[in-house]
């Protein structure tokens, strides 16, 4: 199995579709893999956080933004935080080390929910410190949501492509299929591909605002309902007395 990477590259960005859309020049990462189960196992974050210091940083333009999905590669974070089976030592001087109030008497179950409450505010994803230190920011997709990355359907199109002339099934002959059919996409395919992720977005974005509108009247409806019970049990109480 082979594991390629390649990022996108976006300029002249317009309100509906970059006009101007190709991948990262000399970031292409194509490497064998050795995992035996189908997976992607060896693209990880050290793998991962490799291929940006080598491939992507050195050749990505200046104050970019990095669109990622949710892979546990691009989350592992730049400093652990503790978990339940830290010493309880250890939990104290991360509260006391971020001003934390806590009470003298806690058992460690109880500081560990109090780490859980404050964690979020301290995360620092170790790909987003890389990336800011080259002045780039990391935006991320929501989860389970691969139709708004228009990488999806190019990647798609570059497997149609390579099934249909492969006749060897040889790793060395798809690999150099890949490489051909990666640099034979056109703009004219690109643009296509992101009005396409462009207009998923817009679906879901209607769809939240009439899930806002309808939740607002179901919970006004619920709210008069609350009252007329309110009306109807009075007279009910009365009677008992």
């Amino acid at each position: 199995m082979l594991v390629i990477a390649r990022e996108i590259h976006c300029t002249k960005h317009t309100s509906h579709c970059p006009n101007n859309v190709f991948f990262i020049p000399n970031a292409l990462l194509i490497f064998r893999s050795g995992s035996k189960s189908g997976e992607y196992d060896d693209m990880n974050h050290a793998n991962y956080m490799k291929w940006l210091q080598e491939k992507l940083t050195p050749n990505l333009g200046s104050k970019s933004v990095i669109v990622v999905d949710n892979e546990s590669y691009h989350n592992v974070q730049f400093k652990g935080h503790p978990n339940s089976n830290t010493r309880k030592g250890e939990i104290l001087l991360w509260v006391d080390k971020r001003g934390t109030q806590y009470r003298s008497d806690m058992k460690k179950a109880e500081l560990y929910n109090i780490i859980k409450v404050h964690k979020p505010q301290y995360e620092t994803f170790a790909i987003d410190r890389l990336l800011a230190n080259h002045r780039h920011r990391v935006l991320r997709l929501p989860p389970y949501h691969p139709a708004l990355n228009p990488i999806e359907k190019i990647w798609g199109m570059v497997k149609t492509r390579i099934a249909a002339k492969d006749v060897t099934f040889k790793q060395q002959d798809v690999q150099q299929q890949a490489e051909e059919n990666l640099a034979a996409l056109t703009m004219e395919e690109w643009a296509a591909v992101c009005r396409h992720a462009k207009d998923v977005e817009e679906k879901y974005m209607s769809r939240e605002h009439k899930m806002a509108c309808l939740m607002e009247r179901i919970t006004i409806n619920a709210d008069d309902n609350d009252d007329d019970d309110i009306q109807e049990v009075g007279p009910m109480v009365s009677q008992r007395e």
